[in-house]
């Protein structure tokens, strides 16, 4: 079912929870206890995060003591190892497994960048926070959590494959309940039957990181704010004796409570712990407690997990002589063991696709993406591939899949769920410029995209410029063709931008432009690293002097007409703060009297950047991003007669020093190398706040003439920056210093990359 737009805030939803704490736990839980023999060994591994890896080390040392789990209650990270272990994963199984995670990309739901289509990519440069709200039903909704699950879900589908049509959890090779929240009353749930996957990833939707979890007409959230070691369903199960696995993270001091997230997550943990420390006071003289020390290791240190195993299995080590007494002899281990082995997972042929509660146009879309699928045996990489691909084209909150059989036939369903805080989203952008000697400059931007406009899936933005740039541009992209690699985009866009004059580092005019431009585009896309496109357009640019003398800067007026082809190839693994890949355009426009402008001339631009990484072990902290352009144009395109061809030099490593766009010539050259190194904290932190220092040396300048071109006049530029990789998207702050003289401080929001604009 597609998730429903939840508006309340964030903190008034963890109020409330935290204030139900008081109500009556597992209501949905085992009405009674269910058979299983007279000596029932119960496994309860709480939630923790990153630190639940711990709980494989416990197993480990379980399986070495020939100790039989006869059933397992988990909440959270301890839902994910103890859904595995039910399944029939061993721990060393799961050791290697978790060792070959990328966990930072796990918790990012997007693909790769490079498997973005290009479409996505080039939002990267339009100066946007990477913040994302809607608007529905007449009220603006944001998106219930900054992690949709996307990927998380996926790896635990193909993890629990061996179980795919288990429906009441007591049918697996040990009996399973995971614990999770319901957002809407307050009260624990009971996960017992169902889809196992998404029941795991309901119990690990930690509020405000992951957005809670339509299970069965429920809105759920991490379990762990309400039972987090779920002792309570354990015993509901059957269990008679109880080995119980804490790994709850610890009230934080005082003096560490420096800002509103901290304080945040201090009051998850209080509401943690007043339930944990509540299920611990139910242990008997039969029960054994292990709490593994995990000082050092966060919730969110993923990266520590391999740390985190071993200190599970000192913990259960360290508890041998209390462990022993739950050991079976050989004989009897062995019979268990070779009863809850992992199943294999017999893929078999895919007889058919179907795809769940989607619209006609998105059933037609999904249908086609997979039907290659049918009548060949299932290929579970190919498939979750391609859920990726179709998943990066934005549309979708989550897009899942299942193996599904009706009627003897075995099939695929897919299920996608539209964002419940569209179908109109928006996104914010600023920039600032300061050189602290009078001359500032800000822009403010805003977006907006109506998606499935149309039957064919058509995307139609509007956007507004404010401040040094005022104006407003529409397009409406059209995919065309089966596959969608084609397209068609007419656009309009009108702006007006206040642009000084300089000469010799002073400023000697100042003019205001203004353009407008219709224009039509097709382009073919024919894998998401490339794109080639072609366009037509057809505008009147005017400078009007607002400072100067008319008779050496008189106003200018130009209608003109053009035909462009460019291409682009983008690998960049990341816009914000790149670390490897590249990205080239190319673009050849001709200017035309007989396509019905004045002017006549070509103009050849060319804009490349490539990112190179290194450092010493897994976690390479610098960088170097090598960048170049170059323009060039002839006819009567000079500066004096049209401004459409013009380039433009200035701004926050575009010759830092200068003011943003203040160098100005049909001819351009500019070349720089951008230094950076992500400081301090852990590099293993998946949730936290990178933090960068760096620096440029640049070279350039603009000519007017061909003949005027001579790289003995470039400008030398460099600055130094710090800059934030927030949540939001990259902040910079930096000062910038030139060969000429010019000096300028810069706060400005965006990529590192500064394509033409």
């Amino acid at each position: 079912m597609p998730q429903q737009p939840y508006r309340a805030p964030a903190w008034l939803a963890l109020a409330a929870l935290v204030v139900m704490l008081a109500t009556p736990l597992c209501a949905d839980a085992h009405a009674q206890a269910p058979a299983r023999g007279h000596d029932c060994i119960g496994l309860v591994l709480g939630g923790g995060g990153a630190r639940g890896a711990a709980h494989i080390g416990v197993l480990e040392v379980l399986e070495r003591e020939h100790i039989p789990v006869c059933v397992i209650s988990g909440t959270s990270m301890g839902a994910v190892v103890g859904s595995m272990y039910a399944v029939g994963y061993t721990p060393e199984e799961m050791q290697k497994i978790l060792g070959g995670l990328d966990w930072k990309s796990l918790f990012n739901d997007n693909p790769p960048r490079p498997e973005l289509p290009m479409r996505r990519k080039d939002e990267d440069f339009r100066y946007l926070l990477n913040f994302e709200v809607g608007f529905h039903d007449g009220h603006v909704v944001m998106p219930t959590g900054l992690i949709q699950g996307q990927k998380l879900l996926m790896l635990l589908r193909r993890l629990l494959l061996p179980a795919w049509n288990v429906e009441n959890f007591d049918d697996l090779q040990i009996p399973f309940s995971a614990v999770a929240a319901n957002l809407g009353n307050g009260q624990p749930v009971v996960l017992d039957h169902g889809n196992l996957p998404l029941a795991v990833r309901a119990s690990m939707s930690v509020p405000g990181a992951f957005a809670p979890t339509q299970y069965e007409g429920q809105l759920l959230v991490d379990g762990g704010i309400l039972d987090n070691v779920p002792v309570d369903v354990a015993r509901r199960m059957g269990a008679t004796r109880l080995i119980v696995v804490n790994v709850g993270t610890p009230l934080a001091n005082e003096d560490a409570l420096t800002n509103p997230l901290a304080v945040m997550d201090q009051m998850l943990n209080v509401a943690t712990l007043e339930s944990t420390e509540r299920q611990l006071r139910s242990l008997g003289p039969n029960d054994l407690l292990i709490t593994p020390e995990l000082k050092g290791i966060s919730s969110a240190s993923f990266g520590d997990a391999a740390e985190a195993i071993k200190i599970g299995e000192q913990a259960a080590e360290a508890m041998l002589p209390e462990l022993k007494r739950f050991s079976e002899n050989p004989a009897q281990w062995t019979a268990w063991r070779a009863a809850h082995r992992k199943q294999a997972f017999d893929p078999g042929l895919v007889d058919f696709v179907r795809v769940v509660d989607a619209s006609p146009r998105d059933t037609r879309v999904i249908s086609r993406h997979f039907a290659d699928n049918v009548g060949k045996p299932l290929d579970v990489p190919k498939l979750q591939q391609q859920i990726s691909d179709l998943y990066g084209s934005g549309d979708y909150a989550l897009l899942s899949w299942q193996p599904v059989e009706r009627d003897g036939r075995r099939g695929i369903e897919i299920i996608p769920e539209d964002k419940p805080w569209g179908p109109l989203y928006g996104k914010f952008g600023f920039q600032l410029s300061d050189d602290f000697a009078g001359h500032s400059n800000y822009a403010i931007s805003a977006e907006a995209t109506a998606t499935n406009v149309n039957d064919s899936g058509a995307r139609w933005t509007n956007g507004v410029w404010l401040g040094q740039v005022n104006g407003l541009y529409s397009r409406l992209f059209q995919p065309i063709g089966e596959f969608d690699h084609a397209y068609l985009m007419p656009d309009l866009t009108i702006r007006s931008e206040t642009v000084p004059l300089f000469d010799d580092n002073k400023q000697i005019a100042e003019y205001r432009f203004h353009y407008s431009h219709i224009g039509v585009e097709a382009g073919w896309t024919p894998v998401p690293t490339w794109d080639v496109a072609v366009r037509v357009a057809r505008g009147r640019d005017r400078a009007d002097v607002m400072v100067g003398p008319r008779d050496v800067f008189p106003d200018l007026s130009t209608d003109w007409a053009s035909l462009r082809l460019g291409t682009t190839h983008d690998t960049l693994d990341n816009a914000d703060f790149p670390t490897h890949g590249g990205r080239v355009h190319l673009e050849y426009e001709i200017y035309r009297s007989f396509l019905g402008g004045a002017v006549n001339g070509n103009v050849a631009r060319l804009t490349a950047d490539w990112a190179i990484n290194w450092g010493y072990g897994p976690f390479k902290r610098y960088t170097v991003l090598l960048g170049a352009r170059a323009s060039t144009s002839s006819g009567n395109t000079a500066f004096m007669s049209s401004l459409e061809p013009l380039d433009f030099l200035g701004g926050f490593l575009d010759l830092s020093g200068h003011a943003d766009r203040s160098v100005i010539g049909d001819q351009s050259a500019f070349g720089r190398a951008v230094m950076y190194r992500r400081m301090g904290g852990s590099l293993k932190e998946i949730f936290g706040v990178p933090v960068y220092l760096g620096g440029s040396v640049e070279a350039g300048n603009v000519w007017n003439t061909r003949s005027d071109v001579d790289f003995g006049n470039l400008i030398y530029s460099g600055s130094v920056f710090g800059g934030i990789d927030t949540a939001l998207g990259p902040m910079f702050i930096g000062f910038g210093h030139s060969s000429d003289g010019a000096n300028a401080w810069y706060l400005t929001f965006g990529s590192l990359l500064r394509p033409r604009q």
